[in-house]
């Protein structure tokens, strides 16, 4: 507050001040900026939007920017410098940036794509690609796979009469999905589409901003629920901190939702990352079905009056993330490499993926477990400089490539007899190969990533090896979500209450890298008696510091149970007889008069039922209510959609046990 004193404007500038003040406002934005950006590379050297911000030649073309371009370009760079942990960190937030702020975001785009002032080219044509089979059929049967299996072809789109998400208002939004509604009955009216139209713009917003009545499309919460449980609908993104400092999780849920083919093979989310993400989805064996439809829809699509995707001479097809810029393609497909997972990772299918310029993710996209019988997501890592054509191609080649590593991985018979002392061991060993393999990467791609630099230290290498095979399983659940998301930056969760002791020449380092401590005892301790800077009569009242209007104050702390593990290594049924177990305590607390209140749970009755024999439970709440609880700030939000949560096991059983 003495700081906010001094900044009060003090009268009018002094006549010799008045030139300097008219740049006064600009030359503050970038001290801002360049602050904040030094924070953020500090805090993490690789993330991308903070170092280019602090270029020289990017601080010299800032200052020749007018105010409102600088804002614009502040809101481009708010992700990654709010977000430390960034890559890439920056999303454009009209179609026109990659024009008018160039010096910022060619310099983001050399930086991740790596283009050597290449200029990007559109082509679905498959005529005279490189590894195109001679019949021009991507035929997946050709490569001896004889199960059909899931192909999906995604693109990102922005229209040109819209800012992109970021910049948009909720008008923006709802009236997007307005315009939207053409094209959509455009395909529905054709046999080889038909569909529906799934929309949670409230009706009160939906007449606020287009006078009609009621929103034609609206769904229930139920089948909203349903949508995401099918993967037809993306789920909310107010959840992901990287979008929401970007503005594009901004107005949830207006202005969202989806089309859906009659066939359910064709589908269009409208409100998402980008304003549109176009994708066909077929089982099969042959790539050129999906690409094919695609390629024709988004001709039908573009086709009506009104609908103009937005393009940059340079880069293609704009995107709100410079990531996705050229072709905005992404096509995958599901496939099982039992070999490169049977010790139940992505790691080494990743690491054979790489060098073929080929990205792994789980079932159900980044950051999600990998199928029982090893299926893994594959697609092609590039999406700018290369055309839709050469992608598909890739991806066909690359499976190729793929089946051949998966075939070399495969179990070549019983050891032989001279290898049976060093086999005792083989399974603590390879763990520990896997582990040190997965740190390796992920300190590779962020040199501050705390859990993979600690399992790569000498003495933590040494004292692993002494490890019984289970406490070395329990070391690698603790350190997963840091080793599945390299740009952690603590990167482990404890998973046992005991951790901290048994697995201590782990933790005490994880704990010095980020406390540092010094070797300190921690020692609890909440009388105010004595406390250095407390006030004589004791009270921390803030009125004494001349605040007249009343504060929001909160105090939290976390605790847990010695009687069942951590939330990480928590199966369905603890997760349900732990909050059986807190319902005792919740009764003393309800019966209190200084207390009183509610329980509100979310475990299912089913679920209630099979692990405590209950009929049903008590505090079951229905969707509605959950959703007015997260919107009073009173409920958390569903932990599933954080991909450190989810790796770590801590997201798990989803929603059973939460309340």
């Amino acid at each position: 507050l003495e700081k906010e004193a001094e900044a009060m404007p003090q009268g009018e500038p002094a006549p010799e001040a008045s030139a300097a003040a008219a740049n006064a406002g600009t030359s503050s934005k970038i001290e801002e900026l360049t602050a904040q950006a030094k924070v953020a590379a500090e805090a993490n050297p690789d993330n991308l939007c903070a170092k280019t911000l602090l270029e020289a030649e990017v601080q010299s073309w800032m200052a020749t920017l007018p105010a409102a371009k600088l804002d614009e370009l502040a809101l481009c760079a708010k992700s990654g410098l709010d977000n430390h942990d960034s890559g890439l960190g920056c999303y454009a937030v009209d179609p026109t940036n990659y024009d008018d702020l160039a010096p910022f975001f060619d310099r983001v785009c050399e930086g991740y794509h790596h283009g050597g002032g290449k200029v990007h080219t559109t082509n679905w044509s498959l005529d005279g690609v490189e590894g195109l089979p001679a019949d021009g059929q991507l035929d997946l049967q050709k490569l001896g796979l004889g199960k059909e299996l899931s192909m999906r072809v995604r693109v990102g789109r922005n229209l040109t009469a819209f800012p992109l998400p970021g910049l948009m208002t909720k008008a923006d939004r709802v009236n997007f999905e307005k315009t939207m509604l053409k094209a959509f009955d455009v395909l529905k009216a054709n046999p080889a589409y038909g569909g529906n139209v799934y929309s949670m713009t409230p009706n009160d917003v939906w007449k606020e901003v287009t006078g009609d009545a009621e929103n034609p499309n609206l769904i229930s919460a139920d089948k909203y629920k349903e949508l995401v449980a099918a993967h037809v609908m993306f789920k909310d993104m107010a959840a992901d901190p990287y979008l929401a400092s970007a503005g594009i999780a901004s107005d949830w849920p207006c202005g969202r939702g989806c089309y859906q083919s009659a066939d359910g093979g064709f589908i269009i989310w409208f409100g998402e990352e980008d304003q549109l993400r176009i994708m066909c989805m077929a089982k099969g064996f042959v790539l050129n079905t999906v690409f094919d439809r695609l390629h024709t829809a988004l001709q039908a699509v573009e086709a009506i009056d009104g609908i103009a995707f937005a393009t940059s001479t340079k880069y293609g097809y704009v995107t709100s993330c410079p990531s996705n810029l050229g072709t905005g393609m992404r096509a995958s497909v599901h496939v099982a490499v039992p070999n490169l997972t049977s010790d139940g990772t992505d790691a080494k299918a990743k690491a054979a993926a790489k060098p073929l310029g080929l990205s792994v993710r789980g079932m159900g996209g980044e950051h999600t477990p990998i199928g029982k019988d090893g299926t893994i997501d594959l697609s092609p890592s590039s999406r700018l400089f290369i055309t839709e054509a050469e992608i598909v191609t890739k991806l066909y080649n690359g499976i190729k490539l793929l089946l051949e590593k998966e075939a070399e991985a495969m179990p070549q018979g019983e050891p032989a007899p001279e290898a049976s002392a060093a086999a005792a061991n083989a399974g603590t060993s390879s763990k520990i190969e896997e582990l040190t393999a997965q740190a390796k990467v992920a300190a590779e791609a962020n040199p501050d990533n705390l859990c993979a630099k600690t399992l790569l230290e000498a003495e933590v290498q040494s004292w692993m090896a002494t490890l019984p095979a289970a406490k070395l399983d329990e070391l690698a659940l603790c350190a997963k979500s840091g080793l599945d998301n390299h740009d952690s930056g603590l990167g482990c969760y404890a998973v046992d209450p005991t951790n901290y002791d048994d697995l201590a020449p782990f933790f005490d380092r994880v704990c010095e890298g980020y406390h540092h401590g010094g070797g300190k005892v921690h020692t609890t301790n909440w009388s105010l008696d004595g406390v250095e800077g407390l006030p004589a009569d004791g009270q921390l009242d803030l009125q004494k510091l001349g605040l007249g209007k009343e504060l929001s104050m909160r105090v939290r702390v976390g605790r847990n149970l010695t009687a069942f593990p951590l939330p990480g290594l928590m199966t369905k049924a603890d997760r349900v007889n732990f909050e059986k177990t807190m319902l005792k305590a919740f009764d003393v607390l309800k019966a209190n008069p200084a207390y009183g209140g509610n329980v509100y749970s979310m475990t299912p009755n089913d679920v209630w039922k099979e692990v405590t024999g209950d009929a049903e439970n008590p505090n079951l709440i229905s969707a509605d209510k959950y959703k007015e609880l997260v919107a009073a700030h009173v409920m958390f939000k569903d932990m599933a959609a954080d991909p450190y949560l989810a790796s770590a096991g801590i997201a798990s059983d989803w929603p059973c046990g939460r309340g």
